[in-house]
């Protein structure tokens, strides 16, 4: 009975509304005298609502009808009051009303901030079953016809939200799907942070969080190369590794400035004239660091540092040969069956490859950097003797003069103790220097060294001033 109560009255309404303005006074005052005069209940019981319904384009009725002001001419908390929205949804095909309605057009007609304010959705709330009214609607249809953000520009959402219970909502809504669609940073952008940690109770939040499940989505090789920490390693790394070896590298230059000014008394030279390094590379003004130790770069190398430096470059090209050789003579005696006795002509073959090996190793190293690799960990370059860069064919000259210097030891290097430039044989035939050189950082002796030296130099009168490390501006240069 409600149903048709209510259909009937919201027809007569909009069919007298279409008539024009001129007689909707007249229609009001015959539709209030009506509702009380005749037997509603009789006429609505002899109406076919569903043959009305199907007679009646709805969408031109609806463009033809000022739904405003039929709003605001019913009194809707009095017509839900006579609608029973149970035996309504038992008697409506709610889909076929929904497939013959533009949905759209009703909104573009409707004012749903008016509609909002006019009706008491508790009161609506208490009528409906809204579990019968799902039951009845296919929400995937409607959500096909209804352009949610056309809904969304029309609607006051602060207004929406307070009406809406969020715990409740949040039930019911996927949360990994929500944030699949939402920009978080534009999202935290919109939001105090301070007031969201003010009311947000941390260790709950925290006892929520799946660790696993967030690791899981972290990239945390993009975060750790993101905070720079693989440079943080290597940074940290190569300045102890570097640490250490300067450390070692002081005291070699310590003892060669030792072993150098004893040499030199001992044969009673005038120390006034050994020169410190080549022109191009040495400076007239003493340099000592924050630290109190005395600058040696592109100063001449001593005896120890470049014995220490030969040392190395020998142990390795054997312990090379050693390794190439094994592996070589392992391979043949599988796939040849070579003995592992080797005849004398072997041998001899042998000890040429070897020579053979440290001539490429030597002549390689020094043609493209300029130092060995055992010069480059005792911290030793190789340069012309004015301090220019090393020539190929100075390096060529070097390496093959160093077997006869091998020969004359004692006659071939004996320049490193007395010599004023300290140049051994090979140094002297390829027009070479040997000076100090740690790369980005400065070659530098220990500051009690540093400190002895300088007070050496006090004295005018003491000629050992000028190649101890630390110049004065009447040494020679």
């Amino acid at each position: 009975m409600g149903i048709r109560l209510g259909l009937t009255t919201v027809l007569a309404v909009a069919v007298l509304a279409a008539e024009g303005r001129r007689r909707r006074s007249v229609v009001g005052r015959v539709a209030d005298a009506a509702s009380h005069v005749v037997d509603v209940n009789a006429v609505v019981d002899s109406v076919d609502v569903d043959a009305i319904a199907e007679r009646i384009d709805i969408n031109s009725l609806i463009d033809r009808v000022d739904l405003d002001e039929v709003i605001a001419r019913i009194d809707l908390n009095a017509v839900l009051d006579e609608v029973d929205f149970d035996e309504v949804l038992s008697r409506v095909d709610i889909d076929a009303l929904i497939g013959r309605m533009d949905v759209n057009a009703l909104l573009d007609q409707v004012d749903p901030n008016a509609l909002l304010d006019r009706v008491d959705p508790d009161r609506l709330l208490d009528r409906v079953d809204p579990n019968r009214l799902l039951d009845r609607v296919d929400p995937n249809r409607l959500l096909d016809r209804v352009h949610p953000d056309d809904l969304l520009d029309r609607v006051d959402p602060n207004r929406l939200l307070d009406r809406v219970d969020p715990d409740q909502l949040l039930d019911r809504v996927d949360p990994d799907r929500l944030l699949d669609r939402v920009d978080p940073n534009r999202l935290l952008e919109r939001v105090d942070t301070n007031q969201l940690v003010a009311y947000t109770d941390l260790n709950a939040a925290v006892d929520q969080i799946d660790i696993d499940r967030v690791m899981d989505r972290v990239d945390v090789t993009a975060v750790i190369e993101r905070a720079g920490v693989p440079e943080i390693i290597r940074d940290s790394t190569g300045q102890v590794a570097g640490s250490v070896l300067d450390v070692a590298r002081r005291q070699v230059v310590a003892i060669d400035k030792v072993i150098m000014r004893l040499s030199a008394r001992v044969v009673r030279l005038d120390l006034s004239k050994l020169k410190l390094g080549p022109p191009l590379l040495v400076a007239r003004e003493s340099a000592t660091t924050t630290s109190g130790r005395g600058i040696v770069t592109g100063h001449y190398a001593g005896p120890l540092s470049r014995l220490l430096a030969f040392g190395l470059d020998a142990a390795l090209v054997f312990f090379l040969f050693t390794m190439f050789s094994t592996l070589v003579l392992f391979l043949g005696n599988r796939i040849f069956g070579w003995e592992g006795n080797l005849s004398p002509q072997q041998t001899l073959v042998g000890f040429l490859l070897l020579l053979l090996w440290a001539l490429i190793y030597s002549v390689g190293s020094l043609v493209i950097a300029s130092r060995t690799v055992g010069k480059a960990v005792v911290g030793l370059r190789i340069v012309s003797r004015d301090g220019g860069p090393l020539k190929a064919r100075q390096a060529v000259i070097r390496v093959f003069v160093t077997p006869i210097a091998l020969i004359t030891l004692i006659f071939s290097y004996i320049g490193l103790f007395i010599g004023r430039e300290r140049r051994s044989l090979t140094d002297v035939v390829a027009r070479t220097a040997v000076v100090y050189d740690w790369g980005d950082r400065s070659a530098e002796m220990p500051a009690p060294l540093t400190q002895w030296i300088a007070r050496q130099g006090l004295d005018p009168s003491d000629p050992s001033i000028g190649m101890g490390g630390v110049s004065s501006p009447t040494a020679e240069q």
